[in-house]
C-alpha cells in the first residue's frame, strides 16, 4: 500500500548508440551517497560517500541464453532518471508503521532488451537487472562484485560443510567469524547479509531483496579485496535424505542457475549504509526494495505471541498429568497461553507422523485439543514439514481449517537454489489464499518477503537457544 506524493521521470536519450564508454552517476537524495556506473566493454558501478569512496569500482552482469551477455560491448539505448517520494504503509507493522519510500532511480536500458537499474536512497544502494524481452530465459550465470577497501573487517556466516550434501545446502544458522577481507580465508563461504566495517568509513551491509524465482546469493572470496556473488546452480536430479525428518538433497545440478520467463526485474543487490551502529537497527531498505502484495486485504492477520515447547522438552511439573506430547500437556498450554496473554500456542512435531500429517498421534485428541483452544480463545500454530506438507497440502488446509488452526508452520528447506525458493513463495501464497499466517524454518533470510507476503509474520533461522541444549541424539535435525 502506497501513499503518493511526488514523482519526477525524466528520459535522457542518447544521440549515436555507441559502444563507447560511459558514465552515468546519481545521487540520493540528501546528496550524501552518489553511485556512478561505468558502461564500457564490461559494467562497473562504485558507491561514494560524503566524497569518500566506499565500494571500489565492481563488475557486474548476467549471461542468458538465447544469446544475450550483459558483460561485454553492452550499447546504451536510453537513460531514465526519477525521484520518488512515497509512504509505505505496511499491513503488518515492521519497524515502522509509516515507511518513508524516498530514492533516486536511474534506469540504464540497452539495445539487447535487458536493462540496469539503480537507486540511491539515503541509506543505501540497490542496483537490478532487468529483461524486457518476452518467452522462456534460461540464466546461465550472474556476476555481482563487491570490492571492498583494504583493511575492512568482514563479519560473515560461514556455511558448515555437510558430508551428506553440496554446499548449498544449509540450515542457515551459522554463527558469524570475524577477519580482515586481507586475511579471510580462501575457502571463505557466506550466506548474506554481510556486515563491513572499517575506521573512518560508515558501516556496510551487503545484502538482497525481492529474490523470486531465482536463487539466493552466497558471498565467496573474490580477487583482491572483493567480494562475489555465488548462486546455487539449478537442480536436475534429487533424492530424499532423512529418517525420522526428511527433506530433498540435491545430487545433481545444471550448468545454468534458473529457468525463468520474462519480462521481468531480477533480485536487488543491496548496499546499507549506516553511519551509525543504531542506524543499521533502524534501517529497512530491504522491506522498500521488495515486490508489493498482489492483495490489499490483510484485516485477518493477527500478530501475537506464542508458547514453543520444543525448548523445553514438554517438561511440566506439579501437574496431575504425565507431560508429553498428549492431549492433557497441550491443553494445559493453553490456559497458560490465555491466563498470561499469549495469542497463540505451538504444536511442533510430533502431533502427527511427520510424513504423514493425517496420522494423528494417538495420544493427541486433536478436535478435543483445538475445540478448547477456540474456547479460550488461543490460536494453535502446526509444525509440518515441507516435504510432506508439499504433497498433502490441500488435504492437510482443509482438515486445518476444520480444526480452526491459525498458523502453519514448514521445516526442513535447508536450500535457496529457484526450486526452494519458489517452494517458499508458493506456501506463503496458499497459506494467505486459505487464510493462514505462515511461519518458515530451515529457510534463508526474509529477503523483503514479508512485505509480499504479510501473513509470513516471522521465520525461524538464526542460531538460537536451542543450540546450548543440544545432544544428537535427542535433536536429529541437525544429525543430517
Amino acid at each position: 500500500m502506497y501513499r503518493k506524493h511526488a514523482l519526477c521521470l525524466i528520459f535522457t536519450i542518447l544521440p549515436g548508440l555507441s559502444a563507447e564508454a560511459r558514465e552515468y552517476a546519481m545521487k540520493s537524495p540528501d546528496s550524501n551517497i552518489i553511485v556512478i556506473a561505468n558502461i564500457d566493454k564490461t559494467i562497473s558501478y562504485s558507491i561514494q560517500y560524503k566524497g569518500t569512496t566506499i565500494l571500489e569500482p565492481s563488475s557486474v552482469s548476467m549471461n542468458f541464453q538465447p544469446g544475450i551477455r550483459t558483460s561485454y560491448k553492452k550499447i546504451v539505448r536510453k537513460v531514465f532518471h526519477r525521484s520518488v517520494n512515497n509512504n509505505i504503509i505496511p499491513p503488518v507493522r515492521e519497524k515502522r508503521a509509516v515507511i518513508p519510500d524516498i530514492y533516486n532511480e536511474m534506469i540504464i536500458s540497452f539495445t539487447d532488451n535487458t536493462e540496469l537499474h539503480f537507486r540511491a536512497y539515503n541509506d543505501g544502494v540497490a542496483y537490478r537487472f532487468a529483461v524486457r524481452a518476452s518467452g522462456e530465459i534460461t540464466v546461465e550465470s550472474e556476476k555481482a562484485e563487491f570490492n571492498i577497501t583494504d583493511g575492512t573487517v568482514v563479519w560473515y556466516p560461514q556455511v558448515a560443510k555437510r558430508q551428506d550434501a553440496d554446499i548449498f545446502h544449509t540450515a542457515f544458522e551459522e554463527p558469524y567469524s570475524i577477519s580482515s577481507i586481507d586475511t579471510i580465508p580462501a575457502d571463505m563461504f557466506a550466506f548474506n547479509p554481510l556486515l563491513l566495517c572499517k575506521e573512518g568509513l560508515p558501516k556496510i551491509v551487503i545484502t538482497e531483496s525481492d529474490v523470486k524465482d531465482y536463487p539466493g546469493m552466497f558471498l565467496a572470496k573474490g580477487q583482491a579485496s572483493a567480494l562475489k556473488g555465488v548462486f546455487a546452480p539449478y537442480p536436475v536430479k534429487e533424492v530424499i535424505s532423512g529418517v525420522e525428518f526428511r527433506q530433498k538433497l540435491v545430487v545433481e545440478r545444471a550448468p545454468y542457475i534458473a529457468r525463468t520467463k520474462g519480462p521481468r526485474t531480477f533480485p536487488w543487490r543491496v548496499v546499507v549504509v549506516a553511519e551509525k551502529d543504531e542506524d543499521l537497527l533502524v534501517n529497512d531498505i530491504v522491506y522498500r526494495l521488495a515486490s508489493a502484495p498482489v492483495t490489499s486485504d490483510f484485516s485477518w492477520i493477527r500478530p501475537g505471541k506464542s508458547t514453543e515447547e520444543w525448548i523445553t522438552g514438554l517438561n511440566l511439573y506439579g501437574v496431575d498429568f504425565k507431560a508429553g506430547l498428549n492431549t492433557a500437556t497441550y491443553k494445559y498450554y493453553i490456559d497458560f497461553a490465555s491466563e498470561f496473554g499469549f495469542e497463540y500456542v505451538m504444536l511442533d512435531a510430533g502431533w502427527s507422523d511427520v510424513n504423514d500429517l493425517f496420522k494423528i498421534n494417538p495420544d493427541m485428541d486433536m478436535e478435543e485439543i483445538t475445540g478448547y483452544a477456540e474456547k479460550k480463545g488461543v490460536g494453535l500454530i502446526l509444525w509440518t514439514q515441507a516435504l510432506t506438507i508439499e504433497g498433502q497440502m490441500e488435504q492437510a488446509f482443509q482438515q486445518f481449517k476444520k480444526w480452526g488452526i491459525k498458523i502453519v508452520m514448514t521445516d526442513f528447506i535447508d536450500r535457496d537454489d529457484q526450486p526452494a525458493i519458489n517452494f517458499m513463495h508458493w506456501f506463503a501464497e496458499e497459506c494467505a489464499k486459505a487464510g493462514f499466517l505462515c511461519v518458515i524454518h530451515g529457510a534463508p533470510k526474509p529477503a523483503g518477503f514479508s512485505r509480499t507476503y504479510p501473513n509470513m509474520l516471522t521465520r525461524e533461522g538464526v542460531l538460537g537457544s536451542e543450540y546450548n541444549i543440544w545432544s544428537s541424539k535427542a535433536n536429529p535435525e541437525h544429525d543430517l
